[in-house]
């Protein structure tokens, strides 16, 4: 598994991701002198990508105006208002246009050798969590888990049979 650090890299790739399934302009009503679809879509995955809020996100790409310039967004003159990028996220992420894009992104992967197109299904692990990852509360119930497991078997190993078949087996309380 291969993951990108470049934060340059991420924003050309979602650019170029996005470019065929999204439209110029989410209206035909709006300003044409501003950002395209798919160059916010590629700004809120480098959002996703820094762990970064809306306003820093803004900051982060008006410090950075070579990397909107890949994008082709030097003709907006700035980087998007973090009120743009948050309307951008409630109109972009949708249940039909996540799924296409996720079929697009199998595609690029299969085109680039990274997964076997051959294999049925494809599985893309969205959970953001690297695969190490493990929650101090899973930690503990699966602790708990063994311990419970260690003393039942130490209880059955240890119980006595009695001696006679009319003698009274003692119960362990719960």
């Amino acid at each position: 598994m291969e993951t990108c650090k470049s934060p340059r890299k991420v924003l050309r790739e979602a650019y170029e991701l996005a470019l065929p399934l999204l439209p110029a302009y989410g209206s035909v009503f709006s300003r044409h002198d501003g950002l395209t679809e798919a160059q916010l879509f590629a700004c809120l995955v480098l959002r996703e990508h820094q762990k970064k809020s809306y306003r820093g996100i803004e900051a982060l790409l008006a410090d950075s105006p070579e990397w909107l310039a890949e994008i082709g967004a030097a003709a907006a003159d700035h980087a998007p208002d973090h009120n743009t990028l948050w309307r951008a996220f409630g109109r972009l992420v949708r249940r039909g246009l996540m799924n296409r894009m996720l079929d697009q992104q199998a595609a690029w992967a299969e085109r680039h050798g990274l997964i076997d197109g051959g294999v049925k299904p494809v599985a893309l692990d969205s959970s953001m969590f690297e695969s190490r990852h493990v929650s101090r509360h899973f930690e503990k119930r699966c602790d708990q888990s063994v311990r419970a497991t260690a003393k039942a078997a130490r209880r059955a190993t240890n119980k006595k049979t009695p001696q006679n078949k009319g003698a009274a087996v003692r119960m362990p309380r719960r």
